[in-house]
């Protein structure tokens, strides 16, 4: 009978010997290596793609506050200028004329003067919960017929204000997020380009001012309250009222 002999094939021979600790520790290391890579692109195009969002709507809401202001403030207007039949209709287009706030008669939604004009304000809030709110107030007169002294415009925010007076005043915000530090959201000119500005800090031009705005600067600085926080947005834009009579007292010349 014939023994077969079966050599000892060493550990370190074995073909299917399975994956040792240091190699498993190195491929552990490099899947780490090249998973950090992966979680430091994936949150750094994250972060690009959301400052690239807000940067465009603080674009978009700065462009809307500024088409809005400018639609109405072209149609700035004296109460006068729309009838020939009051001789006590002497208020100027501008009522208020302040660093974040602005009160003028606007000829808007009014064919053949059928409502009358408009008193429309914008507001910038400074403070509070409510700060860097810009909101739009448009109220219509009482009647589109004025008495002997003007236009009747009813006190619509007052607490005992009827539903018929609240009815005549629409109010919405305009925009969130306008910055307030630093320059005034709204400056005035004059005829010949000099600024008009406030006697006071946080006052009104003065009525004299107020009858000799022709021109009003807006510059808009906005800056997102919610997401990924980036510089402001600025917008400029200078309007130059189309009808200077509109905006001169009648005895005055542009």
């Amino acid at each position: 009978m014939t023994t077969r002999l079966r050599r000892h094939v060493p550990a370190s021979e074995h073909p299917e010997r399975g994956t040792s600790l240091t190699e498993l520790l190195v491929t552990m290391l490099i899947f780490g290596v090249v998973l950090a890579a992966i979680m430091t692109l994936s949150i750094g195009f994250m972060k690009t793609n959301g400052q690239t969002t807000t940067r465009q709507n603080q674009v978009d809401t700065a462009r809307v506050v500024v088409e809005t202001v400018s639609r109405n403030l072209r149609t700035a207007v004296m109460p006068s200028q729309l009838t020939s039949t009051c001789s006590g209709c002497t208020q100027d287009a501008f009522v208020v004329g302040k660093d974040f706030a602005v009160q003028f008669y606007a000829n808007i939604n009014n064919p053949g003067n059928s409502v009358g004009p408009s008193r429309v304000t914008y507001t910038l809030s400074t403070s509070g919960t409510t700060a860097g709110d810009l909101v739009e107030k448009i109220q219509v007169p009482d009647s589109n017929v004025p008495t002997a002294s003007g236009y009747v415009y009813c006190d619509a925010e007052a607490v005992g204000a009827s539903a018929t007076c609240k009815a005549r005043l629409k109010t919405r915000t305009v925009a969130k997020g306008v910055q307030s530090s630093g320059q005034p959201i709204f400056a005035y000119y004059d005829g010949v380009g000099a600024r008009l500005s406030p006697a006071t800090a946080g006052g009104s031009l003065s009525s004299l001012d107020l009858s000799h705005v022709l021109s009003v600067e807006l510059m808009v600085s906005v800056q997102a309250k919610t997401g990924i926080k980036v510089d402001p947005t600025t917008y400029i834009q200078r309007l130059t009222l189309p009808n200077a009579q509109a905006v001169l007292r009648q005895e005055e010349t542009p």
